[in-house]
């Protein structure tokens, strides 16, 4: 069983064959914890291309976003709220906020830029190609996500939260969510579909909209 946000829930499948495990999922956050920013693991990032994410958003029309930082203002493609099931209008108003602080990294190039390493890793099924920045490792900072999920495009998927268990004794709060324990890799974890948005929940672990090569 794989641990959710709502308690535990079943192991989910694709074309009726078992999902990798989460363990295997996010042993990428394990592998990166370990690299410093030198420069990427060669072998898995995606190749660059044109193509945003921008379709994969549901908006709300003639919405404006709330709050009014500066940095926001600066990818006007990216204002329109989208709307996320089945959460509270305060934590929605976080998810926003999340989507917009991520905006600027819907290409990979600029989440290397910015000094995302790249795990080395394949594609996991229904998260895509991870990359993480290892100085956010820890953070519960709505705007610094840890960790970034890619398609195989370059295209950005959703952001990732992690953080060491030997740091945190209790677990890690964000968006009004208690993070999840994976006692193998000492990590409390949480996935958040701000970008790509899931039709199974914003913080579910996989996305079915999310597919490997």
């Amino acid at each position: 069983m794989l641990r959710g946000s709502g308690g535990l829930r079943s192991r989910a499948t694709v074309n009726g064959e078992p999902m990798k495990s989460l363990t295997m999922s996010l042993a990428v956050s394990v592998v990166l914890a370990v690299l410093t920013a030198c420069g990427d693991v060669p072998g898995a990032a995606p190749p660059a291309s044109d193509a945003t994410s921008s379709g994969a958003l549901r908006t709300k029309s003639g919405e404006k976003p709330e709050g009014g930082d500066e940095q926001d203002k600066k990818h006007d493609d990216c204002m329109p709220r989208a709307d996320f099931d089945g959460v509270p209008s305060r934590i929605e108003a976080q998810l926003n906020i999340a989507r917009r602080a991520v905006c600027k990294f819907r290409r990979v190039e600029a989440a290397r830029a910015e000094g995302f390493v790249d795990t080395g890793l394949p594609c996991i099924p229904g998260q895509g190609y991870h990359f993480i920045k290892n100085s956010l490792v820890g953070t519960t900072d709505i705007r610094e996500p840890s960790v970034l999920m890619y398609d195989k495009d370059g295209n950005l998927n959703s952001p990732e939260w992690v953080a060491p268990l030997d740091g945190f004794p209790t677990p890690p709060t964000i968006f009004g969510q208690v993070m999840h324990a994976d006692d193998d890799l000492g990590l409390w974890i949480q996935h958040v579909w701000v970008w790509k948005l899931n039709p199974n929940g914003v913080f579910e672990d996989v996305n079915p909209n999310v597919t490997c090569p």
